[in-house]
């Protein structure tokens, strides 16, 4: 339960920091002059949503793998917590102005023309324009971060008390298999089959 809770968590987490404003950007060219753009968490970090989306997946698969293969799920979670991390690492110290201009003048980013003045989408960045100012916005990292701990600790706890394997309950057992495993043991220990003979000489299915 405590995985899951987690999971939803730095999921839920994740998805905010992909909305929130993470940068302020103003853009200056000859033709249109200043244009301002925001760049919010999926315009710079990319990698967040798929982030957020295989925490959700995560949760699935600790409902239904149990025992070694859980630990393996619990490894997968606590890597996507050091991913998310690292997305918070990279937002540290002094922004890359080149990185900001690529994203604010791409034709998949926030600009998005190169027309001139008075064509439609005047108002758009074009390639040529220059970076006169970049303000940053620490909310939005804060919120990586809480979101990177929730997944790493959601990791760590399946590692550590991974979900049990189910134990097969022997009331569903069909007489057959009960057969087919008494003769398996005698063959993997034969003493074992002195009690089986002795309870079959004594009137008892051992099998039932």
């Amino acid at each position: 339960m405590v995985p899951v809770v987690l999971l939803l968590v730095g999921a839920a987490l994740l998805w905010l920091a992909s909305r929130m404003t993470w940068l302020e950007v103003v853009a200056f060219n000859d033709q249109s002059g200043e244009v301002a753009r925001t760049l919010n968490g999926s315009d710079w970090q990319p990698a967040l949503m798929p982030l957020a989306l295989g925490a959700v997946a995560a949760i699935l698969a600790v409902a239904l793998v149990r025992g070694v293969g859980a630990r393996v799920i619990g490894a997968v979670i606590a890597l996507l917590g050091v991913a998310a991390g690292a997305l918070v690492w990279s937002a540290v110290g002094s922004v890359d102005a080149d990185r900001v201009h690529s994203v604010i003048t791409s034709s998949e980013g926030p600009a998005r023309t190169n027309a001139g003045p008075g064509a439609e989408g005047s108002a758009a960045i074009p390639e040529w324009s220059q970076i006169t100012e970049i303000s940053t916005s620490s909310a939005g990292p804060a919120v990586t971060g809480v979101g990177a701990l929730a997944l790493l600790a959601a990791g760590v706890v399946v590692m550590v008390r991974p979900s049990r394997a189910v134990r097969r309950d022997d009331r569903y057992v069909t007489p057959a298999v009960r057969r087919e495993e008494a003769a398996t043991a005698v063959e993997r220990d034969p003493d074992s089959g002195r009690d089986l003979w002795q309870d079959l000489d004594e009137g008892n299915d051992p099998t039932v």
